[in-house]
């Protein structure tokens, strides 16, 4: 018994001697005579050269800073002073870090199994260098040198990573970003959400000023239940303090960029907690503000904050985001970004967001992904107005002085209604998108708006489509598709249009004598042309354009006068004008190499026939038609002589042919090629309805009319 006792006490000495002793010997023991044999095995794990200039020593200790507060955490902590880790030969700077010290708590027991486990790493005065290359290979990618022995690997596992006050260097060739970031700490912590007098909170008020109130409370309110769901979840999910500082100066695609901000002390990688981070910086005349936390950079929302932006033109956030946007007026936007950033695989939302551009307002929620071929952009955004010019270059709307406001130059012709300014297609390639909008109220000017604008954009491998475009106008229903490839020079643009109930009386309500008509205008687009502009691709198109009008009414007055029946427009101005009945009224060109040629263009009323002749040049935005009216029944001293309609797309003149007036005596309408173009015409209208009918006799006199076939 007694033997067996003095064994049981010699265990028990030796399970509590050999840690002593253990602890004697890591505390006691000159570990700088490890450090060739640590360089050495540190070099080959991360492939990259790293050296211990300074003193390596271990330390035991109880207790250890956490979110700035000392917490019970007894332990090793080994120390080496003035430590440098290379770079890769490709980098522009030499070293990836200096550190005036790196402090790292380890666990000796897991050791045994050639596993790392690192509760805490502590940067002392760190200077870091973070560089990307245009073929995607960075400067913080670590791999070990050469091929690993089967069984030697080891595993690795940190808990949390201090900072301290130093500096960053970051620079990514691909944006032109050349970054140059000091940490310093703030004199006591700062809790989060909490304000600071001095804070510029500039930006913020202005994009709230811009862009309502009332979004600001909706993101709040979406957080606050964010965070109530996570407390019902026994989660509490309250940021630590802001424990520094830093500020930021450099450039971005040759424009400067300024910042400042705080964030939290630790960054905690084993048990995700959040990290507090608020920034404030200008690129350019881009102004971005953000509030909120990372935690796990594996979870879908790893990023969580609230984000304030405000610029010029959407088009300058390419260089910072890589999104090829069109030129804008200057806009504003808050919202939320969530998810994960991963220089090589990221998923971020920007949800619920509420934007202003020019006096345009969107929302909706869009999705970023990386890590696929190219880039994308998806998601759904909505407006309930939306000005054309807002949209810029992407429809030619820009002004003068938007441009000028922007310092772009003004690249639209003087007297030129079809957009001339360029495609930036050498950015279409650069990203994908898929985004699904909708607009309550389109303006392209105050007369004649569009409304529920529904249609699908997007852009794969350089190719824009607007497939379907579907929107209401003038009280009918169009519906289109647009695609433009940039993969061929110039780029190919194709467009359709199926136009159906248009109202006369809706798209002319401007107009004297049309305000008042009725009618109902079907018609067809079909258009292919190439060039780097939305002007180019009309000026070179080929294809046809057809429209038909039925069942219409219009003033006498304008008809008589459209006529030169100068007598009967006196009596019926007189007597008061009336309206007289369209019965068909029918246009069918055929478009070639930008050049449209009337096949058929007649208006068939109760008082006169008119047929239209002539073309419309695309490229050269002029009008060139004759309009030849018979008159019907009797009318007081009819000149029935041609009139020309010539000039710009911007300004038409309509006037008399002169020299016909002279020679002509009279004459009948060119009716002989009506009959297969009217034919075409009618499946715009539903067959057999008394749309169709009214458009039987114009088809019957051309039939008459027509020579005969031999």
């Amino acid at each position: 018994m007694l033997k067996r006792n003095k064994i049981a006490l010699g265990a028990l000495a030796l399970v509590l001697v050999v840690p002593i002793l253990l602890l004697v010997f890591v505390v006691s023991f000159d570990w700088n005579r490890a450090k060739p044999w640590l360089q050495s095995r540190a070099s080959a794990s991360l492939g990259r050269s790293v050296e211990i200039a300074g003193d390596l020593s271990a330390v035991w200790h109880w207790r250890r800073s956490q979110d700035g507060v000392q917490v019970w955490s007894p332990g090793f902590s080994f120390s080496g002073r003035d430590v440098h880790i290379g770079n890769p030969d490709w980098a522009a700077q030499p070293r990836f870090a200096d550190l005036k010290a790196l402090d790292i708590e380890l666990r000796l027991l897991p050791l045994l199994w050639r596993h790392l486990d690192i509760p805490s790493i502590r940067l002392v005065q760190p200077s870091l260098d973070f560089e990307q290359r245009k073929d995607g290979r960075t400067s913080w990618n670590f791999a070990p040198a050469g091929p690993q022995e089967v069984g030697t690997a080891w595993t690795v596992e940190i808990g949390d990573i201090e900072f301290g006050a130093g500096d960053l260097h970051i620079a990514d060739e691909a944006r032109a970003l050349e970054l140059h970031v000091d940490i310093t700490p703030l004199e006591t912590p700062i809790e989060f959400g909490q304000r600071v007098e001095g804070d510029d909170p500039t930006t913020r008020r202005e994009v709230i000023k811009r862009v309502g109130q009332a979004a600001a409370q909706r993101l709040r309110a979406a957080a606050e239940e964010r965070a109530a769901r996570a407390r019902e979840r026994g989660k509490t999910n309250k940021p630590p303090p802001y424990l520094f500082g830093w500020t930021a100066r450099g450039t971005m695609a040759g424009a400067a960029v300024k910042g400042s901000g705080r964030f939290g002390g630790v960054l905690a990688l084993k048990e995700p907690k959040p990290f507090p981070l608020r920034a404030d910086f200008d690129v350019g005349g881009t102004e971005i503000a953000l509030t909120g936390t990372v935690t796990d950079p594996t979870s879908p929302d790893a990023v969580d904050m609230r984000l304030w932006m405000s610029g010029p033109s959407l088009a300058q956030l390419y260089a910072i985001t890589g999104v090829a946007l069109p030129n804008t007026p200057p806009y504003a936007t808050v919202g939320r970004l969530a998810g994960r950033f991963h220089p090589h695989r990221s998923l971020l939302r920007y949800e619920d967001f509420s934007a202003r551009v020019g006096g345009s307002d969107l929302g909706g929620t869009l999705t970023y992904r990386s890590g696929e071929r190219r880039p994308n952009l998806s998601g759904n955004a909505d407006s309930s107005l939306l000005r054309f010019k807002d949209l810029g270059a992407l429809v030619g709307a820009d002004s003068a002085a938007d441009k000028a406001a922007r310092g772009d130059a003004d690249v639209q012709p003087s007297g030129r209604v079809l957009p001339a300014e360029p495609f930036n297609v050498e950015r279409w390639s650069a990203t994908d998108a898929d985004v699904h909008f909708t607009g309550k109220r389109v303006i392209r000017n105050e007369e004649q708006p569009i409304y529920d604008v529904d249609t699908r954009i997007r852009m794969d491998a350089g190719v824009l489509t607007l497939d379907p475009l579907k929107f209401g106008m003038a009280g009918g229903t169009v519906v289109a598709s647009l695609r433009i490839d940039s993969n061929t020079r110039p780029p190919d643009g194709t467009v359709s249009l199926d136009a159906r109930k248009l109202q006369l009386k809706r798209l002319f309500e401007k107009t004297d004598g049309l305000s008042t008509s009725l009618g109902e205008i079907n018609g067809t687009v079909n258009l292919a042309g190439k060039g780097r502009s939305i002007a180019g691709i009309f000026g070179s198109a080929s294809g046809t354009a057809r429209a038909l009008m039925t069942q219409g009414l219009v003033s006498e007055t304008l008809m008589e006068e459209a006529g030169l029946n100068a007598a009967n427009a006196l009596l019926a101005k007189l007597r008061g004008d009336r309206q007289i009945r369209i019965d068909c009224a029918a246009a069918s060109f055929n478009v070639r190499d930008g050049m449209a040629n009337a096949d058929l263009f007649v208006f068939d009323t109760e008082n006169a026939l008119i047929d239209v002749q002539g073309t419309v040049n695309l490229r050269d935005e002029r009008v060139d038609l004759t309009l030849h009216p018979q008159t019907k029944g009797m009318r007081l001293f009819s000149l029935r002589s041609p009139l020309h309609a010539t000039g710009t797309f911007e300004h038409v003149d309509v006037g008399v042919d002169k020299k016909s007036l002279l020679l002509r005596g009279g004459g009948a309408i060119g009716l002989a090629v009506v009959a297969a173009p009217l034919a075409a015409l009618l499946p715009l209208v539903a067959p057999g309805g008394e749309a169709e009918k009214s458009c039987a006799p114009l088809a019957d006199l051309a039939k008459k009319t027509a020579p005969a076939k031999h």
